[in-house]
């Protein structure tokens, strides 16, 4: 491990690492445009030239493409660096437009931001003669480019290069009138596209989904996982609420990959980026709802489960607890499956109870970060005790059968839309055969309508939460607002029931219950709510995997 100096301060660091990450280590930033660590190295910027002296000679060099190595001294600060950054900066500005105050990507652009830091020079440039490019062009469905903003860092085409291995995108032309564009006959249509948006370091590429709808200074950042597969990728939630007038539903603005390198490095697919809008979406339970006959009043959460309590009562009565089946979920929280096993098979003793099924395997799995389990926490219900229904060779498909059937006299179903995955003949067989039915779930769908009773769930973003991935890597969702009209989370529901059935569930929050789960479940014994950090902590016993630099196709440098 080399020793080296940069701007006076020694630094030891790990072989092969270049002068940017070297510098990083020392909390010192060298500008760059074209570097990325997850790509390769193409050293076309040339933004991050520092000093170099090594056995007293002194040099320039590229900071993207020199490894540190010992003895070496670098200089990142110095007059003749200041003054070749603020070429490079003229350079890469004497055609770009005057547009950044409508530019989305002001407040977090590289170019604006360098320019404030390192250049403060007046444009020698005229107006009238700077070089016009393609502007406002939907290169996929996606994503917006302009040509006339882009520094050709070529981080987006090595992207789709390197990782997705499509190559949708190329850089056209020479000199000034080399540009950006779609290759020949094809759309930026991959299912990581929105990752090139992350990558730009200007305002060139940009998404559809998120122009024009905030500033980036009005918002607040959450750090959070996304709850869309069991992959379990580290995302932030970028959030404003305060400018309703904009937009009076949405809250969420857009969601960014946040690094973790054991989970999804820098990236995350399109379909768990922009699956946010479920959370504010029309169709969202906010109220509880019943089909018994009333007085036309909305019932609330009390009369719900106080009737629901007694139904479950009635039917262990008179058939006891075999006659009670719950179809649970992976997709809830270990605090919520927590609650729910205390109550259903430690107090009431039903055993017909699973949360795994077909229907949840139906996803798509590639070999860089989507899984086809839609659930992000099978591993983790099964972990808790909540393993498959029947025995081997049986699950939750069969558990589910046999409610078709008319098996059972209550049935609780927990999140699952059953009314997407059953024919109508089904579903009618199901309403037919069960004498209650109780759903538990966050959108109005054909299920709610079927079902007696309706309690409203909140989601991820309106609750904290711990969930395992399919690695065994325990992480958690961290509360952003408050859940919609009077949505709960899953576990105080069951804190509700519990109470009605004289068992008294004495945790009040999602920490106090993710710490009764490490104390009394030997999977997570080694685990505290406050350990699991920004990035998780794997299960008990279960080993780190090793790291897997994604990266499926040949890298740009080949050719």
């Amino acid at each position: 491990m080399p020793w080296l100096e940069i701007d006076g301060k020694p630094v030891e660091v790990p072989a092969n690492l270049n002068l940017i990450e070297a510098a990083r280590l020392l909390n010192v930033e060298i500008p760059h445009y074209c570097y990325h660590a997850g790509l390769t190295v193409v050293g076309s910027c040339r933004m991050c030239q520092v000093e170099v002296e090594i056995g007293g000679r002194k040099s320039i060099a590229i900071a993207c493409n020199t490894k540190a190595a010992d003895g070496m001294k670098v200089t990142t600060k110095s007059e003749t660096v200041q003054k070749l950054r603020r070429s490079i900066l003229e350079f890469y500005l004497q055609h770009h437009p005057l547009d950044c105050p409508i530019c989305d990507d002001a407040g977090e652009c590289d170019l604006q931001n360098y320019y404030m830091e390192h250049g403060l020079h007046d444009s020698r440039m005229p107006l009238e003669e700077k070089k016009h490019k393609h502007k406002v062009v939907e290169v996929g469905p996606h994503v917006v480019l302009d040509s006339e903003r882009c520094v050709l860092c070529s981080r987006c085409v090595r992207f789709c290069r390197e990782i997705t291995g499509t190559d949708e995108l190329g850089i056209f032309g020479h000199g000034r009138d080399a540009e950006l564009l779609n290759a020949p006959g094809r759309k930026l249509d991959n299912d990581y596209s929105g990752c090139v948006v992350d990558l730009c370091p200007v305002g060139a590429l940009t998404d559809k989904d998120f122009r024009f709808r905030r500033r980036v200074w009005y918002m607040k950042r959450t750090a959070s996982i996304c709850t869309g597969c069991s992959r379990g990728c580290n995302i932030f939630v970028d959030w404003e609420t305060d400018r309703r007038y904009k937009d009076p539903v949405r809250r969420i603005q857009r969601l960014k990959p946040r690094y973790n390198e054991q989970v999804n490095e820098w990236w995350m697919c399109d379909q768990g980026r922009h699956g946010y809008s479920l959370v504010d979406s029309p169709d969202r339970l906010t109220v509880p709802k019943t089909n018994a006959q009333g007085n036309g009043h909305t019932p609330t959460v009390d009369e719900v489960i106080a009737r629901a309590t007694a139904k479950i009562e009635a039917a262990i009565e008179k058939h006891g607890a075999s006659s009670i089946a719950v179809l649970a979920s992976a997709a809830s929280s270990h605090e919520d499956l927590f609650a729910l096993r205390k109550l259903f098979v430690e107090t009431l003793k039903v055993q017909n109870l699973d949360c795994t099924f077909s229907f949840e395997m139906k996803g798509k799995e590639d070999e860089i970060l989507m899984r086809a389990d839609l659930t992000p926490n099978r591993r983790g219900a099964l972990e808790l005790g909540i393993k498959p229904w029947g025995g081997e060779g049986q699950g939750g498909d069969d558990l589910l059968n046999a409610a078709v059937e008319g098996e059972f006299d209550v049935v609780i179903v927990v999140r699952h839309d059953l009314s997407s995955l059953l024919s109508e003949r089904v579903l009618t067989k199901l309403r037919k055969n069960s004498g209650y039915i109780l759903y538990l779930g966050t959108h109005h769908n054909g299920f709610a309508e079927l079902a007696d009773d309706v309690l409203p769930l909140a989601m991820w973003a309106e609750r904290d939460g711990s969930y395992t991935n399919f690695q065994g890597r325990v992480q958690k969702t961290n509360h952003v607002f408050d859940p919609k009209g009077f949505a709960l989370f899953e576990w105080e529901i069951w804190k509700k029931f519990g109470a009605n059935f004289g068992v008294e569930l004495s945790e009040s929050s999602c920490f106090d219950l993710f710490n009764s789960i490490g104390r009394s479940v030997e999977a997570f014994s080694a685990l505290t709510w406050d350990s699991l950090g920004a990035k998780g902590a794997m299960l008990n016993g279960v080993p780190e995997p090793p790291h897997r630099r994604i990266q499926t196709s040949r890298p740009l440098a080949a050719y």
